[in-house]
């Protein structure tokens, strides 16, 4: 079985049921493994697929742009995707028409703002999230195979107006207009990864 994670409902609202898929809502941040935990005790997982949003890091990348990680570093270690699943993954998303940019994801514990996102894109990362690297490492230490393909919510100039701590519902109080905004970008973007995954899990289905 294929697992696929997610840390809001609204990032797996457009994934299309697949046979042979599970999507598994997870906490937010490092404690993002305690999602999975519960299913892989009950299932045997052929692939670990961390998804969802991300912050993009670099001026070309837009609402809605793919980024594939092939390598996730987090607390000073780098996590390195398996070349052949990302082949695989690359190949099967450029054939049904998606355009996807690979390279490093940065993992952190906070939302990022954008002069952190300038810091981080100055490593050279492709992108920044808070899950993609507690999930690796779950992955890594059960030698289960693993991938992260997000999509981009705020690219590397725009400000998040929320925090992972406390209510999710303070900000929009606060920041009523950004918090639209950012709704609608979520609408956006979610619709992208799920057309992309729509395509990309019976593929990897198949391999798996």
């Amino acid at each position: 079985m294929i697992a696929v994670t997610v840390a809001y409902p609204i990032e797996g609202r457009w994934i299309p049921p697949t046979p042979g898929v599970r999507v598994v809502r997870t906490p937010v941040g490092v404690r993002a493994p305690e999602g999975i935990d519960l299913v892989a005790g009950r299932e045997n997982l052929s692939l670990l697929l961390a998804t969802g949003f991300c912050g993009g890091l670099r001026t070309g990348l837009r609402i809605g742009s793919l980024v594939l990680a092939d390598v996730v570093r987090h607390r000073g270690k780098e996590i390195l995707v398996s070349s052949e699943i990302l082949a695989a993954t690359r190949d099967a998303l450029a054939s049904k028409g998606h355009e996807v940019h690979v390279g490093a994801c940065e993992c952190i514990e906070d939302v990022a703002d954008p002069q952190r996102k300038r810091e981080l894109a100055a490593s050279g990362a492709l992108s920044v999230d808070m899950e993609s690297g507690p999930l690796a490492a779950w992955a890594v230490s059960r030698g289960v195979p693993f991938l992260s393909l997000r999509v981009v919510l705020d690219p590397v100039d725009v400000d998040l107006p929320f925090q992972t701590e406390g209510s999710i519902m303070a900000p929009v109080f606060r920041h009523p207009i950004a918090a639209i905004r950012v709704g609608r970008s979520a609408v956006r973007a979610g619709r992208a990864l799920g057309r992309a995954l729509g395509d990309l899990l019976p593929e990897l289905r198949r391999e798996s």
